[in-house]
């Protein structure tokens, strides 16, 4: 079977892994494609969290089940080998009677991690792996972070103005997105597990932070706020969606609404203990969409994996300064409407 053709093959399980993308968090995103007699005759992709992987939704697309047999699998993701939500799936491929699985990453779950691939080998099936790493590594960044740091990922999203103001001098927020960019912010949302504002974004804007322009769930809202002033009638509070507010002292849990106190810490340490508390609950991704001051604290600490930063054509000539990003070069450039988009994946490459 000639490289190529297997190339393509993998590029389309990782083509159907993306469509998860905004439904399957905490889970990574997974595609799957069976090819027998050089044809795809079955492929599937996890759709929803809690529901069937990949791997079931391709065995469960073929016409005739009996095909498998003797079939080559591609997955962009080592097949799971424990009981979670749903049964194993390299007991599915083992049981299938598949003779080749071709992989593009391990997963690098400590409940995985080699597992999967350690019972297709024992069962007797040819496994290869790393066909499109990077790629895959690509796809999957945040899980993967959070699996091998033991941390969330954070991404750090801002617009601005031409001049670099991202709200007039008494704070009152400007908009800076049109339809097409705000398109993009919403599902930069539906692609993060949360996200994150501070509390002078929160009483400035009284946003609701959820996903409106974009299919996807809407991530739980944190908001930073040591002295406990988000107001009880604020949107954030009031729509009574998930939401933690972290704070000092003030500890209080009301239906999805929950204050967390953490104590006296210097900014440093009080993001340090949101994204301790992040981890311990499973939350693997985070974007910080407001401030500068939250912004620049996040950048200052080094926790920042991503940046995006979207630019209207207006200029404001005072304000409030948008983040202070020393030395930040950014990698990528393209206009959304009449915006200017600019990204920064400070994630290192793979080899």
């Amino acid at each position: 079977m000639s490289l190529d053709k297997e190339i393509l093959w993998m590029q389309r399980a990782l083509d159907l892994a993306i469509m998860g993308s905004g439904f399957v968090a905490p889970n990574p995103l997974v595609g799957c494609v069976i090819v027998k007699d050089e044809r795809i005759i079955g492929e599937g992709y996890h759709q929803n969290y809690g529901e069937a992987h990949a791997e079931v939704n391709a065995v469960n697309s073929l016409v005739n089940p009996l095909d498998i047999i003797g079939a080559t699998v591609y997955l962009n993701l080592e097949p799971c080998s424990h009981h979670g939500k749903t049964p194993p799936c390299a007991e599915l491929l083992i049981k299938s009677k598949v003779k080749r699985v071709i992989i593009c990453n391990m997963d690098p779950n400590p409940i995985v991690a080699g597992e999967g691939i350690a019972k297709l080998k024992a069962a007797g099936i040819e496994v290869e792996v790393g066909l499109l790493a990077e790629k895959g590594e690509e796809l999957n960044r945040k899980f993967f972070y959070f699996q091998r740091e033991q941390k969330p990922y954070i991404t750090l999203k801002f617009a601005c103005s031409q001049d670099h103001f991202i709200a007039k001098v008494n704070g009152e927020p400007i908009s800076f997105s049109n339809s097409e960019s705000q398109q993009l912010v919403h599902k930069m949302r539906a692609e993060n597990q949360a996200i994150l504002i501070g509390v002078q974004t929160a009483n400035a804007d009284n946003p609701s932070l959820n996903v409106r322009h974009w299919q996807g769930n809407s991530p739980i809202r944190i908001i930073i706020d040591p002295s406990n002033r988000l107001p009880k009638e604020s949107k954030l509070v009031q729509d009574y969606e998930a939401l933690l507010v972290f704070t000092k002292h003030h500890s209080e849990t009301v239906g999805n609404n929950k204050w967390i106190a953490v104590g006296e810490k210097n900014p440093i340490e009080f993001l340090e203990s949101i994204l301790t508390y992040c981890y311990q609950n499973n939350i693997q991704s985070i974007l910080v969409e407001g401030g500068t001051r939250t912004a620049n604290q996040f950048y200052t600490a080094g926790l920042i994996n991503e940046i995006w930063k979207i630019e209207k054509q207006i200029k404001l000539c005072e304000g409030i300064p948008a983040p202070i990003l020393t030395d930040v070069v950014f990698e990528n450039k393209f206009i959304i409407g009449q915006d200017n988009v600019w990204s920064k994946g400070l994630m290192p490459k793979i080899s």
